[in-house]
């Protein structure tokens, strides 16, 4: 009886394996944008790594490092980070620019920059007009399934808008 080998196997060393050859991993260099101000970006060594907070860190720690080595303290400006599409497209990478100020200068005590935090966009949050739909289908289900009565139903949900109010 002869055996086929799956096509995934096959599709993955045609497909995948070409695409996202892993790379060494070197030392990112840090670059100097003048006044005192550095860019360094970190880049992901292979195709599936999407997370930039490790590359984010990796960088930070590489410019904490540079900063120390030239005797002034680190202060970061801005992040900016792009995933990676997997199979196409870069790799995940990040970029941070910052400075390296010496002890007693006043922009060390002054409030870091806006862009200094990553966009992160916050989840929205359930509106009470979603948690009291929920509330009430649950309790409809209760209902159909015939663990709640008609009238216990009707008691449950006026409970439930009065609440609301």
């Amino acid at each position: 009886m002869k055996t086929k080998s799956p096509v995934w196997l096959l599709l993955l060393f045609t497909l995948v394996l070409p695409v996202s050859p892993a790379r060494a991993e070197e030392s990112p260099k840090i670059v100097s944008l003048g006044d005192n101000t550095y860019s360094i970006t970190v880049s992901a060594t292979n195709k599936f790594t999407r997370n930039t907070k490790k590359l984010q860190a990796q960088a930070i720690d590489a410019a904490t490092q540079f900063c120390t080595k030239e005797g002034k303290q680190f202060k970061l400006v801005s992040v900016n980070e792009s995933k990676s599409m997997y199979l196409v497209g870069d790799m995940a990478a990040t970029k941070i620019t910052f400075k390296a100020l010496g002890a007693g200068d006043p922009e060390l005590a002054a409030a870091p920059a806006e862009t200094a935090k990553p966009a992160v966009k916050p989840t929205p949050a359930a509106t009470p007009t979603d948690a009291l739909y929920d509330e009430l289908m649950k309790l409809e289900d209760l209902r159909k399934k015939g663990v709640l009565t008609d009238e216990e139903f009707t008691v449950q949900k006026k409970k439930v808008l009065e609440r609301s109010k």
